[in-house]
């Protein structure tokens, strides 16, 4: 079963996000609201039916299925997502969306689907066009609706909250990745299942010293180094380097004060920052190995969680929020939303639900209710019980079991107010970082640029 991640987010399009947004093209949900949440049927909750942990495949001919659908007269819900690259769109949502269609009397969910490439990047700025001016797709995913802070701050999304509550999904039941689009308190968007990001250090980077407590300790171990090493993979252009220091703070480490709409980048710590990006860029190209790790922590087989198995002889750090160093949770499977122009709230609900309830959540590899995932867990314990010993498979025990699950609750998403900013930064800042151009010059576009999009924003 794939799993598709969402993409990086193209400057562009949030730049015509923000101005369609703010030229008075909202959508009809943004003026009228969503139905009251007493007045919306609840199909699936989140205690629904027995979990079958089998999670066998069933055939299903979709073409059958839809043509069983209107011969019912079922109530069509449009679902905008990317496919693969065979156009069979058969990713962890659609997957889930076939077998929705299988098993609702009511609704049926037609894909509206685009290929990777030219096409997603035309469906972006098309499905941007047609939520802002009233129109699109009931349901949609960040891959082909990638959303940012003004999107979710203008209305044209469904604040699912009242829902979501309503049907018995709150973090208590459920790891904190379920919610994915989040503002305040509100949750915009929702995703099935998991999958968490650890990073980790080379011990002889700390030297005696213990494992950084801030970003900018980090940052000056690095070039106190006196070794050769990489960042992550020799492969990664300067501004993935980057991009570790700054996306995990809101405010850029107080470099954008939001409020007053200023900024101020020409301070020591982002001085230090494109220093490490240009001097761990140079020894990747040279062919250093990484001395910076990235790895997966999941359950199946084999499973992936240990630091030593990985990335032999390094010490966990983390990504670096403001409120200090967590485990990033990986987007595996689709952010789903829904439109607030929907004219078939409570069938775009229903599908949702469906994710998050058990008889969804018993498809997936990896789910985001706790329960089902222990019993996953007890379910993987017991197959490997049936294979013979095998070096490089790490046993299953209480104590891996333990580390997955403080792992999943601690994991983050990176804030998205500054996705628009941090575009303008990465762009200058790959001058510096590949030799192009010198640093102060760098700092200063980027100062200018910066000021005069908070100014325009």
């Amino acid at each position: 079963m794939t799993k598709s991640k969402a993409l990086v987010r193209r400057t562009g399009l949030l730049l015509s996000a923000t101005l369609l947004l703010t030229s008075g093209c909202g959508s009809q949900g943004a003026s009228q609201g969503p139905e009251p949440v007493q007045d919306i049927e609840i199909l699936y909750h989140a205690d629904d039916g027995e979990a079958d942990l089998s999670f066998i495949p069933s055939e299903v001919d979709v073409s059958e299925q839809k043509r069983t659908a209107e011969d019912e007269g079922k109530i069509v819900i449009t679902l905008a997502l990317a496919s693969d690259a065979t156009g069979d769109a058969m990713d962890t949502i659609a997957m889930m969306a076939v077998t929705f269609n299988h098993e609702n009397e009511k609704y049926y969910i037609e894909l509206r689907t685009c290929h990777y490439g030219e096409e997603l990047a035309t469906m972006k700025d098309r499905l941007l066009v047609e939520v802002g001016a009233g129109g699109g797709p009931d349901i949609m995913t960040e891959t082909v609706f990638p959303v940012t802070q003004e999107i979710m701050d203008s209305g044209i999304l469904v604040d699912l909250t009242p829902y979501l509550e309503k049907s018995g999904i709150t973090s208590e039941a459920f790891f904190p990745a379920y919610a994915t689009l989040v503002s305040g308190d509100r949750i915009y968007g929702i995703q099935p299942s998991i999958a968490v990001t650890g990073y980790s250090v080379d011990a002889e980077v700390l030297g005696d010293r213990e494992p950084p407590e801030d970003v900018e300790a980090l940052a000056d171990l690095l070039l106190e180094y006196p070794g050769h090493g990489s960042f992550l993979t020799t492969r990664f252009r300067g501004r993935y380097i980057l991009r570790y220091f700054l996306e995990g703070s809101e405010d850029l480490w107080g470099m954008i004060d939001w409020e007053e709409k200023t900024c101020d980048f020409t301070g020591p710590l982002f001085s230090k920052f494109l220093d490490v990006a240009k001097r761990y860029r140079e020894d990747g190209i040279k062919g250093y190995e990484p001395v910076v790790h990235l790895y997966l922590l999941y359950m199946t087989c084999p499973p992936s969680y240990s630091i030593p198995k990985f990335c032999p002889g390094s010490v966990p750090i983390g990504l670096f929020f403001d409120d200090g160093p967590h485990y990033e949770n990986s987007i595996t499977s689709e952010t789903v939303m829904i439109n607030a122009n929907t004219e078939h709230l409570e069938g775009a609900y229903a599908f949702l639900s469906y994710l998050l309830s058990k008889g969804g959540q018993e498809e997936l590899v990896e789910p985001v209710n706790k329960e089902l995932w222990d019993a996953r867990y007890q379910y993987y314990l017991d197959l490997l019980e049936k294979i013979p010993d095998h070096p490089e498979i790490p046993p299953l025990n209480e104590e891996t079991r333990q580390e997955i699950l403080e792992a999943y609750e601690d994991a983050r998403y990176v804030p998205k107010r500054a996705e628009a900013i941090l575009e303008i930064v990465y762009e200058e800042a790959e001058g510096y970082i590949e030799g192009d151009r010198n640093k102060e010059d760098v700092i200063n576009v980027i100062q200018n640029r910066v000021q005069l999009y908070l100014d325009e924003h």
